[in-house]
């Protein structure tokens, strides 16, 4: 079945905001949204796409034509200017969709909210993300304790990642010690997975610790 006018002007509309709900389910939120959710990201992130474009337009004074909602159904209302407004809503809602993945991964929001004393939770995410999102540099140094083979994997973070069953890290330059303290081997990357109950991850160095690169 052919898509009708009015689906495909209605698409293109909400093109924006589709391509910035998409990154910020794939690079920063988790991947559970509803589908009245999606589309009222979508409707969002699109309006505040669309306002960017409108006052770059005023700044620097050219005109921004609006779309007559009302005939969008009976005819085809995309002209050569409003198609221009478009593509430059896509881009700005692309360059938008970035910024809001820093926002969203580090935890900007939170941790101005815990500057001002306003909360001290983490938010809709768990303490996994909130901790290895940190901007500190000591939290990218950790010890991952296995109790199982009593051993620890001592190295810094390169990549982590959550599901529902797994937490996985990929760790370099590791160092593997036995409980004793006992250096058993070094090895250059290492890849871990453990499910969530398991996993115990220490962050045993301080700023200064890291800075003298200890």
């Amino acid at each position: 079945m052919t898509p009708s006018p009015f689906l495909i002007q209605l698409a293109l509309l909400f093109l924006p905001g589709v391509i910035w709900t998409h990154m910020d389910i794939r690079f920063g939120r988790k991947p559970n949204l509803s589908q009245v959710e999606f589309l009222f990201r979508s409707l969002l992130f699109g309006l505040a796409s669309y306002l960017v474009v409108y006052l770059v337009y005023q700044v620097l004074g050219f005109e921004f034509v609006l779309v007559d909602l009302d005939n969008v159904e009976k005819q085809f209302v995309l002209n050569r200017a409003i198609a221009i407004q478009i593509a430059v809503a896509t881009v700005a809602g692309g360059v938008l969709g970035i910024l809001w993945l820093y926002v969203v991964n580090y935890k900007l929001i939170t941790r101005l909210l815990h500057k001002i004393g306003a909360t001290h939770t983490y938010g809709d995410e768990d303490v996994w993300d909130y901790a290895f999102n940190s901007k500190s540099a000591e939290s990218e140094y950790v010890h991952v304790r296995d109790f199982g083979n009593k051993i620890v994997y001592a190295g810094w973070v390169r990549a982590f990642s959550e599901s529902v069953k797994l937490r996985e890290l990929l760790m370099y330059n590791v160092q593997v010690f036995d409980f004793d303290g006992a250096l058993l081997f070094e090895i250059p990357r290492v890849y871990i997975a453990r499910g969530p109950e398991i996993m115990h991850v220490e962050f045993p160095a301080t700023s200064r610790e890291v800075e003298n690169g200890k």
